[in-house]
């Protein structure tokens, strides 16, 4: 496998995040063990991808550079995004983007998207509402769901990397990764960590395990 650069253009970046899941229920495990996640960003398909913003705003929205959404029906979704950040002016600026203690954040997404087909292993072709399986079907051409639960991985340049995270301490839904690790996300270690993004990682037990 040719090494990932330590320093990703926008456009590499993206190449690397569109060779991730376009849907898995093994990188981040559902929520109540049914459904699976799926990739709204980098866009796959012809249709206007998902993205994020404060309720009600339709100028200032945040299209991250990776995105895998869980939908809880319509009343919610589990969010996972990835911001590849070239600086440490655009890290601070993407990093403000997602601070609970300033707004709570939605998802504005269309039915075109939600009903666009895409790939399936075997060569099927499928709508993103049945290969998520918890997505409920949604009335309006464009609408918004709540965020219940958010991670979000930045992305540095290797040598900001190796400088910035010494010096500073993450909040509990931020992780960091250096620009030469995104390519390995099916490599055991980065596997282990990603998983930890998952909500399940945040529970002792499952469930169906407690008497």
């Amino acid at each position: 496998m040719t090494p990932t650069p330590s320093k990703l253009s926008d456009a590499q970046a993206k190449t690397v995040l569109l060779t991730w899941p376009a849907s898995t229920a093994d990188l981040w495990p559902p929520p109540g063990g049914s459904g699976r996640w799926i990739r709204a960003q980098p866009v796959d398909g012809r249709a206007k991808g998902p993205r994020l913003a404060s309720p009600g705003a339709r100028l200032f929205v945040t299209q991250p550079d990776g995105l895998w959404v869980f939908f809880n029906g319509v009343d919610s979704c589990d969010v996972v995004a990835v911001e590849v950040c070239g600086t440490v002016q655009n890290l601070n600026d993407k990093r403000s983007r997602y601070m609970p203690s300033s707004h709570s954040i939605v998802l504005q997404l269309s039915e075109s998207w939600c009903s666009e087909l895409v790939s399936v292993r075997g060569g099927a072709k499928r709508s993103r509402r049945d290969v998520s399986e918890t997505m409920a079907a949604a009335g309006p051409q464009q609408f918004s769901v709540p965020v219940r639960f958010l991670r979000v991985l930045y992305a540095l340049p290797n040598a900001i990397y190796k400088k910035w995270i010494p010096e500073h301490t993450p909040t509990g839904y931020e992780y960091f990764c250096p620009h030469s690790s995104l390519a390995s996300y099916n490599v055991q270690k980065m596997q282990v960590f990603l998983r930890r993004m998952s909500i399940s990682s945040q529970f002792y037990l499952d469930p169906a395990n407690v008497r």
